[in-house]
């Protein structure tokens, strides 16, 4: 049923209330997959480190964002050391490689498909 709608103001802003979120649905489990709609290409270079993750079937994960969220002190320095860190799914690994060439993760022709470790570090699945 609808009824009146709800009106309030922020800092002088009339608002209606069109809708509601649980905001539980907006934060996934740690490692569970979502996809994205972003169509974008990140590049790493060559000879640069990454940290990654390696799921049981294989699939890398590359670390596109680290997160001061869970952890207000963590670094770049941290990384490498990570994974006595992370709560690791059975059959999961996390580490740093160094690249030997150039890594793109393309998702102009398709969804990307990223998750979060257990510390909010968010990860894209490789595409190549």
């Amino acid at each position: 049923p609808q009824g009146p709608q709800e009106r309030k103001t922020f800092g002088g802003i009339q608002m209606i209330r069109q809708a509601t979120v649980a905001m539980s649905s907006m934060n996934p489990a740690p490692y569970s997959v979502n996809e994205v709609d972003r169509n974008t290409v990140f590049v790493f270079n060559a000879g640069e480190e990454i940290y990654e993750l390696v799921d049981p079937d294989g699939r890398r994960w590359v670390m596109q964002t680290y997160s001061q969220v869970a952890d207000p002190g963590l670094s770049r320095a941290d990384l490498p050391g990570l994974a006595e860190r992370l709560d690791l799914p059975a059959g999961w690994t996390y580490r740093p490689r160094v690249l030997t060439s150039e890594l793109r993760v393309d998702t102009r022709s398709r969804p990307a498909r990223v998750l979060q470790d257990n510390l909010t570090n968010s990860y894209s699945m490789e595409t190549a």
